[in-house]
């Protein structure tokens, strides 16, 4: 099932932290929402279960709101993730959420607290599952971490989504340069991946 998101606006309290975010996330695939801190990833991450109060647009899965899901029907389709304890104190550990083969697992933050190669192992085990047809949605602050991991990649900033698509397209030079202020130095990987390394910051 396909989960969009059409024309989001998201708030926390009386901020509007979001607007304008649509994108058709496809299962079988690894989307990573990529943003810097404060860009209202885990919030985006949490409306796309149905856990966060959306003030305009919608989320559809299989083309249903999501809201219209029975509580057991969603989480049996959507499972949320929180990568630190107490995160999300009713969802399934990691490793219990990959086993289940929901149709969609979102996970928050899964990979900055980890080294590099426990960072390619957990990579390693969402490719496996998206092989397998669960959609995986990431949330990610690593424009190097997105590209080695996503096929496809949601870009935040500013208060809007900057650009949705195919990794190598949403991670170029001027749409990192306008997320994070940064500029890049492109390098490939011995998989063929093109990764963003930051190399400082981007002038005016």
């Amino acid at each position: 099932m396909k989960l969009g998101i059409h024309n989001l606006a998201l708030s926390i309290g009386d901020r509007r932290l979001l607007a304008g975010v649509d994108a058709m996330l496809e299962p079988g695939r690894i989307v990573a929402i990529l943003g810097p801190a404060g860009s209202g990833k885990g919030a985006l991450l949490r409306a796309l279960a149905g856990r966060h109060d959306i003030d305009a647009g919608q989320v559809r899965l299989g083309g249903k709101l999501i809201g219209r899901y029975a509580r057991a029907e969603r989480a049996k389709a959507i499972l949320l993730v929180g990568a630190r304890p107490g995160l999300f104190a009713r969802a399934p550990d990691l490793a219990s959420a990959v086993a289940a083969r929901p149709n969609w697992l979102l996970v928050e933050d899964p990979l900055s607290a980890l080294d590099p190669a426990a960072q390619l192992d957990r990579i390693a085990q969402f490719r496996a599952a998206a092989g397998q047809g669960t959609g995986m949605v990431l949330t990610l602050a690593d424009p190097v971490l997105a590209a080695r991991a996503a096929d496809d990649v949601l870009l935040l900033g500013r208060g809007r989504m900057l650009a949705f698509g195919p990794a190598r397209a949403a991670l170029a030079h001027q749409n990192l340069r306008e997320a994070f202020g940064i500029e890049v130095m492109v390098i490939g990987d011995e998989g063929g991946r093109l990764l963003p390394v930051p190399i400082g910051r981007a002038d005016g």
